[in-house]
């Protein structure tokens, strides 16, 4: 897909779900369409300091990209919050220990749904779940 499409993709989404197209919203999903994993607020200041989008109004476009359903926030144990497209599918995450890169697992094995979790529970039912792995990544290993 070309840049001119991406774009006219990201101004639709925002169209349907009410929101004005500002340069901070179009740069903001643009970022999180072409970098694929997870971004904190700070990394994403980074990302688009060239815009000049001050970390007040990331906040506020985030919360807001969320509370629409356009992006997904996850924790991952104890750090800040990060961000990423809803759109994507259900999968989990390596962290390296050291330098905190955070990577994706594409795929998931666990069966959420299973009768004898959910018995030992004393759940009726899961709705999700969540799922990080710890370790070091090849740069911090060398």
């Amino acid at each position: 897909m070309n840049c001119q499409q991406h774009t006219a993709e990201i101004k639709n989404k925002l169209r349907q779900n009410k929101l004005k197209a500002t340069p901070a919203r179009l740069g903001l999903l643009d970022v999180f369409e072409h970098v694929k994993k997870p971004l904190s607020v700070g990394d994403l200041a980074q990302k688009l300091g060239r815009l000049g989008v001050d970390k007040a109004t990331l906040y506020r476009n985030v919360e807001s990209l969320e509370a629409l359903g356009l992006l997904k926030k996850i924790r991952l144990s104890g750090r800040s919050e990060y961000y990423e497209l809803a759109s994507q599918t259900h999968h989990h995450h390596l962290i390296c220990k050291n330098c905190g890169r955070v990577s994706d697992i594409e795929g998931c094995k666990v069966v959420a749904n299973n009768k004898n979790l959910l018995k030992k529970s004393g759940f009726a039912e899961i709705s999700g779940h969540s799922l990080e792995f710890f370790g070091i990544c090849n740069n911090c290993a060398k």
